[in-house]
């Protein structure tokens, strides 16, 4: 069990150096207060401060007149000026709110003309964006009056009616009918769901992490310039338990950096990181196992702390770029958003976001998934390389 040793020696060599400990703790927090707060106003939406006309997309599926009534001379001619009317068939309408091309849509159900009149359940599906603005408060104020008005006028005529006529069907309630109407459904596209401060506590944690990462790989680099390495490898240290102690060192600094960003920035900026905790957790473990099994190659490869420092801090600052540290993600293409997830921080970003806007664990499963795996695969490769080299200098 050597290589717990030396997981436990670069720890050590971590917790003296009072300088790192700063950059690796405190800088993530100072960024993201920074950060936060001067880029607050960028994700706002622009409809909280005017209302712009917009399109609602309509599946009518009801054969009554009542829907009818509500596409028609409420939607399209009552609320002409704010709303643009376009029909859809129901999975025509998923697909375009889930491309971005509608950001509300509504899907009026069958039966719902009959269920109002007589007082039963009637129900409407409210399709979303996340976070469409205030596009999703009126639609849903103007359906909630209509069914409102509609329902009083039925109750009204039913109590006209004399005791004997009366349905012998079970009723509901103004109240009943009104509440569980909407059946609102958020369908997966890209906006902007997050507030500044949510964005860049997880775009600074990743960058950061990816910062450790080099650091870390850095000591081991200086190890087999200064003969660390050879020295160790002619004790009973397998190449196996040598990249296994590394391995294991950056894991235990990575997560404890990580969730030191992710509960400072929940107790001192208000930071919600997502209802899913097991999600968090998992997700911060899968990103640091994909960061350190790359950093792990990388140092593989690479012989000399300079040259390793210059290329270390160029490609974090590049994959900082690429991943959405440095400018946010919403301002790229969609097709740039989708090749960032081969980037570990890009996916890791983007897997958080997610969380932040509800995402449950098993959303998120193809993401640990693939950052697991990845960081296994370069772990592997990074063995290989070492034992090759070995195999050279010493056949």
């Amino acid at each position: 069990m050597s290589f717990w040793w030396l997981a436990w020696k670069d720890l050590m060599v971590i917790t003296k150096d009072r300088k790192a400990l700063l950059t690796l703790l405190l800088m993530p927090l100072l960024l993201i207060a920074i950060l936060g707060s001067a880029f607050g106003n960028m994700f706002q939406e622009e409809e909280e401060f005017a209302i712009q006309k917009f399109t609602l997309g309509i599946a009518n599926l009801d054969q009554g007149q009542l829907g009818e009534v509500l596409s028609e001379e409420v939607f399209r001619k009552g609320a002409s000026e704010e709303i643009n009317i376009k029909y859809f068939q129901e999975k025509d309408m998923y697909e375009a709110i889930r491309e971005h091309e509608l950001s509300v849509g509504i899907v009026i159900e069958k039966g719902f003309s009959d269920s109002l009149l007589s007082g039963n359940l009637a129900k409407i599906k409210l399709l979303s964006v996340p976070d469409p603005g205030i596009k999703a408060t009126i639609v849903t104020n103007i359906i909630e009056q209509f069914v409102q008005s509609t329902t009083i006028q039925a109750m009204s005529a039913r109590m006209a009616l004399p005791v004997q006529a009366a349905p012998k069907t079970e009723t509901a309630s103004e109240t009943d009918v009104i509440q569980p109407l909407l059946n609102e459904s958020t369908v997966k596209a890209n906006s902007k769901p997050v507030s500044s401060f949510q964005y860049y506590a997880a775009a600074m944690g990743v960058m950061f992490l990816l910062m450790t990462v080099v650091q870390g790989v850095t000591t081991m680099i200086l190890e087999k310039e200064d003969e660390v390495y050879k020295r160790l490898l002619l004790s009973n240290l397998t190449f196996t338990q040598y990249l296994s102690g590394k391995m294991l060192g950056l894991l235990i600094t990575c997560s404890m950096q990580a969730f030191i960003i992710i509960l400072g920035t929940k107790f001192i900026f208000g930071v919600n990181w997502g209802d899913s905790v097991l999600g968090i957790f998992l997700m911060t473990l899968a990103f640091v196992i994909n960061a350190c099994g790359l950093g792990i190659l990388a140092g593989a490869f690479i012989n000399t702390e300079k040259a390793f420092s210059v290329a270390g801090m160029f490609a974090t600052q590049l994959m900082a770029a690429l991943g959405g540290s440095m400018a946010p993600l919403y301002i790229f293409p969609d097709w740039v958003i989708t090749v960032t997830k081969v980037l570990p921080n890009g996916l890791a970003l983007q897997t958080y976001i997610e969380l932040m806007n509800g995402a449950s664990v098993v959303e998120i499963l193809p993401a640990i998934t693939g950052s697991i795996v990845l960081g296994i695969f370069f772990f592997g490769i990074g063995l290989l390389r070492l034992s090759l080299e070995r195999r050279g200098k010493y056949a």
